[in-house]
């Protein structure tokens, strides 16, 4: 499908795994493209940035002063911006909800319309039956509202991973590609294509090799997500 054609790296990685998935995939292109090294859990420059990277590279390596770890790195305000920018791109292209539909109409239709259909029921305007088949439905509403990506983006994934499926088995890849597939596969794809800098980038630390996608549509290499960064 077209979305698929057009989701970069870190687009792929926001909508299979969130701000982390997002974050660890343009470090894996920035230490591809020979301007990042790490040691001791922490990041740091060692070039200059070309041209072709992507806004969240960007922000990265905008917010690096001196050596960084990737949990305070990914906590800084460019950083976040650049993330912010980033769903809300998805959102614009049906991809993904906003952080309204995500939160705030969950909320609402999980506490008010039952309060108000209890009160009806004890009124006797409306059936016993008829008001738990409305709470039901909310609920559904209210719980198909809270994944971060929508239906399309899950099938813009799954295109994405069907198009670029044999990425780990090929070799040289360009640094865009390595964005590509750390972001689909996870940081177990992180630590087949760069092990050293994945271990000494702090990656992997508390065994979080991997959390859950925002949604309930598939699984993914990436474990429970959150929208924040890991600490």
């Amino acid at each position: 499908m077209g979305d698929a054609d057009v989701l970069a790296a870190t687009e792929i990685g926001l909508l299979q795994g969130g701000d982390r998935a997002a974050i660890v995939a343009a470090l894996a292109m920035l230490n591809a493209r020979g301007v990042l090294a790490a040691g001791a859990g922490r990041v740091r420059r060692t070039g200059s940035l070309p041209p072709e990277c992507e806004p969240l590279e960007r922000a990265l390596y905008a917010a690096l002063y001196g050596s960084v770890g990737p949990g305070e790195l990914g906590r800084q305000k460019r950083v976040q911006r650049a993330l912010r920018d980033g769903r809300r791109s998805l959102a614009r292209r049906g991809l993904a909800r906003t952080p309204g539909r995500r939160t705030l109409l969950p909320i609402l239709l999980v506490v008010l319309p039952p309060a108000l259909l209890v009160k009806l029921v004890a009124a006797g305007v409306v059936g016993v039956t008829e008001g738990l088949v409305a709470v039901v439905v909310l609920v559904g509403i209210a719980v198909w509202s809270l994944p971060l990506r929508t239906v399309a983006g899950t099938r813009a994934l799954a295109a994405a991973r069907e198009r670029h499926g044999d990425l780990l088995e090929r070799p040289d890849l360009e640094p865009a590609e390595v964005g590509l597939a750390v972001a689909l596969f996870g940081t177990p794809a992180a630590q087949a294509l760069m092990p050293r800098f994945t271990r000494d980038a702090g990656l992997l630390d508390g065994g979080r090799n991997s959390h859950q996608v925002d949604s309930r549509l598939d699984s993914s290499p990436w474990g429970a997500n959150t929208s924040s960064f890991w600490n």
